[in-house]
């Protein structure tokens, strides 16, 4: 892949036909979820749509806060987007590893979702807010994700990075953390979460096993209004908790 590094740059369907092409891959072999992160308007126009929404929720919502506050992001496919990993494995016919994931991260070449930017950019004029990121990238690489989202202008000086410390360090525990002021942030005052962004259900709750999750997506889910007001989903058709039926 050394040959590739400089196409970073490239739009992604443009990388999609350069990486198959030097491996005489055919577009056809490409997983049909990956295409359509890729290639389609509908993609970059969803997460478009749900950062230009949340915007005027979220504005809304500080005019009534009086504490400090903050809007907590997942990292991966909900800010940066790692689809250029998933090609280059689509263009060798492998598949996610941590050996192979740990390298893609310390590259720092992962670009930004569709209306991350500006969103997080409107974020920042308001008076008393905060930015935490809560990522399962593991607290190796913590120093690596940060330089990635400074790249693109998405981390700056006073953003929170909770990265994961081990295999019992959950989300749920990280996001009490902000709220108490508590443990890794205790450099901090206890926080108000106004808003949480992701592409997995458990970057806005805890959810665990294929009978609770059923509840949930076919009872609970309709009269659970934080959606659209306090939770905003990203698209991710290519990975998540789902793949294992939330185990």
């Amino acid at each position: 892949m050394k040959s590739l590094k400089k196409a970073s740059s490239f739009p992604p369907a443009a990388l999609v036909f350069l990486l198959l092409a030097s491996h005489s891959i055919a577009f056809s072999q490409v997983p049909h979820e990956l295409k359509w992160v890729t290639q389609s308007i509908e993609y970059s126009a969803l997460c478009s749509q749900v950062y230009r929404t949340a915007w005027e929720v979220v504005k809304a919502s500080a005019k009534n806060e009086g504490s400090e506050w903050v809007v907590v992001f997942d990292v991966d496919e909900t800010v940066l987007d790692n689809s250029r990993y998933a090609v280059e494995l689509a263009a060798i016919d492998s598949s996610y590893s941590e050996a192979s994931w740990a390298k893609w991260v310390v590259r720092k070449e992962a670009t930004p979702i569709p209306g991350a930017k500006a969103f997080i950019d409107s974020l920042r004029t308001l008076p008393r807010v905060h930015v935490a990121y809560i990522t399962d990238r593991l607290f190796a690489h913590e120093q690596a994700t940060i330089e990635n989202l400074q790249k693109h202008g998405l981390f700056k000086d006073g953003d929170i990075m909770l990265t994961k410390t081990s295999r019992e360090d959950q989300k749920e525990d990280r996001r009490r953390c902000l709220e108490s002021g508590t443990d890794r942030c205790d450099r901090f005052n206890p926080l108000v979460i106004l808003a949480l962004f992701g592409d997995n259900i458990r970057d806005f709750m805890p959810m665990r096993g294929k009978d609770t999750a059923e509840i949930y997506r076919t009872v609970t889910l309709t009269n659970d209004a934080r959606w659209g007001k306090q939770f905003f989903i990203l698209p991710n058709p290519t990975y998540g908790s789902w793949e294992r039926e939330y185990q």
